[in-house]
């Protein structure tokens, strides 16, 4: 834990309501060290969003520890979440909604170095530009308005928007989920550069593994707010020890769909001889 960039310390997470809570996260746990890379994959509803969440202090856990660079924060207070902001960056799902439609992008962009920093006007125009070109944008587009780029163009208007501060820890949540399938190939092979050059620690947030499994040097498995499988990327994906993992994945892979048909079958014969069926 000692080198951990982020580590999370069996938490827990529950949102009231009427009625029973919602249990969003139970026992969850797992550590980024620096330069690391984690893939968090699951269904819709599993708790993947709600990690990014604690991850930023947006969300308080109910129980257990998080800890950031060796920082207990844990019970840390609106001021210090906001110190630690400065070095934790979020790729938003929706990267159009999170941009405001009535401000050249450059506004949008260089806000979190407005928030922490004081550059002036002239030095925060030469660092968004720079960031736009790490990107793949011209810096001669920073006066543009969000509609006037493509689903591509504003998804590294955000990546651009993450990266300008030169975080320690940047949260992908769904980053290409949005998009078309040539255009999602370009944005995973723009981070996978970025990671490379910049020595990115980020985590991956995917309902597609493959999408992870692209950007990810380790793995975990969500199911219903808990961690059902951890493992090295590769080795998660050659031989996938939870059979919701082993669904998961064959969606996406027809030998390991293959494998997941077998293992129903298997399932439901020994359900039938349990009850006494005859063969």
């Amino acid at each position: 834990m000692a080198d951990a960039l982020l580590t999370f310390d069996n938490v827990d997470v529950t949102f009231p309501r009427r009625g029973p809570p919602v249990e969003a996260l139970k026992g969850v746990s797992f550590e980024i060290k620096h330069g690391g890379s984690l893939g968090i994959i699951g269904d819709s509803g599993a708790g993947k969003s709600t990690i990014c969440r604690v991850a930023e202090g947006l969300v308080r856990p109910s129980a257990g520890r998080i800890v950031i660079d060796g920082v207990d924060m844990t019970q840390a207070s609106e001021r210090e979440w906001q110190k630690a902001r400065r070095h934790i960056s979020l790729v938003f799902q929706d990267a159009q909604g999170s941009f405001n439609p009535m401000r050249p992008v450059v506004d949008s962009i260089g806000m979190p170095l407005m928030s922490y920093t004081d550059a002036g006007k002239a030095e925060l125009r030469r660092k968004v530009g720079e960031v736009m070109e790490q990107v793949g944008l011209s810096a001669t587009q920073m006066t543009r308005y969000p509609h006037e780029f493509s689903g591509g163009q504003v998804q590294r208007l955000a990546i651009a928007r993450a990266l300008i501060t030169r975080p320690r820890l940047v949260l992908f949540d769904e980053p290409v989920s949005a998009l078309d399938v040539s255009i999602r190939a370009q944005i995973l092979n723009l981070l996978t550069d970025l990671a490379k050059s910049l020595s990115l620690t980020y985590v991956v947030i995917s309902s597609d593994p493959s999408v992870a499994r692209h950007l990810s040097q380790d793995m975990i498995v969500l199911f219903a707010g808990k961690v059902i499988e951890r493992a090295p990327t590769q080795q998660l994906f050659a031989n996938p020890q939870h059979g919701y993992t082993l669904s998961l994945l064959s969606l996406r892979d027809p030998q390991l769909a293959a494998r997941a048909e077998l293992a129903r079958l298997e399932d439901a014969a020994l359900a039938d001889l349990g009850k006494g069926v005859p063969s």
